[in-house]
């Protein structure tokens, strides 16, 4: 194809991924909609979550099928720890934190929306899919020269008074890692958990909640897919392609692991995130 226009009009495509630089995401997954193409929109979809409605109002008018894609949702890793969580194992769910800094990019992308909204979607899956009531805090360094969000940690407060916290950066790195606390005890997610392949679960109960059990380790292999890869785990791409094709053979929309409901309420938080310095 000559152009981004000339591929959009091509009817022998079924779907779209839109992988253009970030700042033109909304235009060309509008321009694919618009031409009747089903959409999936690399991550972030839009810089705020008004811009995001855009794109999601226009898929939904012409029936077009439409996924952000937060790969994170489509690992079975994921769909494991949502299955521990709703068995009781750590009994009622109260906080959820997640880390994502690394020492890349500063000043030239915001780290809410590069690395930020890996966090955040996290802290939804562990709330069952619930969007928080509000931002209680936020903490924020900008870059000097391009005033762009380099460092930022969040506060969110989810209904039924439980707690999510976040931390994202592109100026240090973390451990990268997720935490999921109930009253019987914590799921740990290690590094890279916005693209899982193990978690476990070690129950806290008794006096001052000091008797540990062992921890139980659940490992997900990936596919077998050769590189070579630029990104760690980048073979579970292979899932959130599964995941479309099944969505499109099945005449659905939207996917349930990120249906847009949840897309939008993530795009709100990091919204809410970014407008207290005036970034949305």
């Amino acid at each position: 194809h000559g152009s981004y226009e000339a591929l959009a009009q091509d009817a022998s495509l079924d779907v779209v991924y839109v992988a253009t630089p970030s700042l033109r995401h909304v235009d060309d997954s509008l321009l694919c909609l618009s031409a009747g193409r089903h959409v999936l929109c690399e991550k972030a979809m839009a810089p705020s979550a008004t811009e995001a409605q855009r794109v999601v109002d226009a898929a939904v008018a012409g029936d077009r099928f439409f996924l952000h894609g937060v790969w994170s949702r489509f690992f079975p890793a994921m769909a494991a720890i949502r299955e521990t969580l709703r068995s009781g194992e750590i009994g009622e769910v109260l906080a959820a934190h997640a880390s994502f800094g690394q020492n890349d990019g500063a000043g030239c992308a915001s780290a809410t929306l590069e690395t930020g909204i890996y966090a955040a979607q996290f802290l939804q899956w562990a709330f069952d899919g619930d969007a928080p009531e509000a931002v209680d805090g936020v903490s924020y360094s900008l870059h000097e020269e391009s005033g762009l969000d380099q460092h930022v940690a969040a506060l969110l407060r989810f209904p039924g008074g439980r707690v999510g916290t976040f931390e994202c950066s592109l100026r240090h790195p973390t451990p990268r890692g997720a935490t999921i606390c109930g009253t019987k005890g914590v799921i740990t997610v290690p590094f890279p958990f916005w693209c899982p392949t193990s978690y476990s679960v070690q129950t806290m109960t008794g006096l001052g909640s000091q008797d540990w059990s062992e921890p139980k380790h659940y490992e997900f292999p990936l596919p077998k897919i050769d590189g070579p890869w630029n990104f760690v785990n980048s073979e579970g791409l292979a899932y959130e392609a599964a995941a479309v094709n099944a969505c499109l053979r099945e005449g659905r929309t939207e996917a349930a692991e990120f249906d847009h409901r949840e897309n939008l309420a993530v795009m709100e938080v990091l919204s809410e995130v970014r407008s207290r310095w005036g970034a949305a």
